[in-house]
């Protein structure tokens, strides 16, 4: 999800800062000594850190449990404002990325300093019983 007021245009030139982050999503958690599948929806969340200059997101990839490419969420780069942010969301019922689901998203900023706050919420609701955590990203070598 991406609100057109947490936009900027893409600056032209090349950043100061390029870097990639490894977000796990758990869509699927096995319980009860592995008797039991819970699945979760899932929100991704990015958080432009800086007050004064645009993020870029060059591109989100969902990955599964064996790494494969699920889904590409973005078309073509997109410029956070400063302190804005964006959000994917994977439905409950999607399955698609199994137990050890994650994101892949690559980024851009004019600053080195300017790395993103990127984490997963995943929520989980049966019945009368809701369970939810965050999953915190990670930086990894970009190619």
């Amino acid at each position: 999800m991406l609100l057109p007021d947490a936009t900027a245009t893409v600056p032209a030139g090349p950043p100061a800062a390029r870097g990639r982050t490894l977000i796990p999503l758990h869509s699927t958690v096995i319980a009860g000594g592995g008797r039991t599948k819970i699945n979760f929806s899932g929100l991704l969340s990015i958080h432009n850190a800086s007050a004064k200059d645009v993020l870029v997101i060059d591109a989100i990839e969902y990955r599964d449990q064996a790494g494969r490419l699920v889904e590409r969420t973005l078309d073509k780069p997109v410029a956070l404002k400063p302190y804005a942010s964006m959000q994917v969301v994977i439905a409950q019922e999607d399955v698609r990325g199994g137990i050890g689901a994650s994101f892949v998203v690559d980024w851009a900023a004019p600053a080195a300093d300017a790395e993103p706050v990127i984490e997963a919420v995943m929520v989980a609701v049966q019945g009368t019983q809701g369970y939810s955590f965050v999953s915190a990203g990670r930086r990894v070598p970009r190619p």
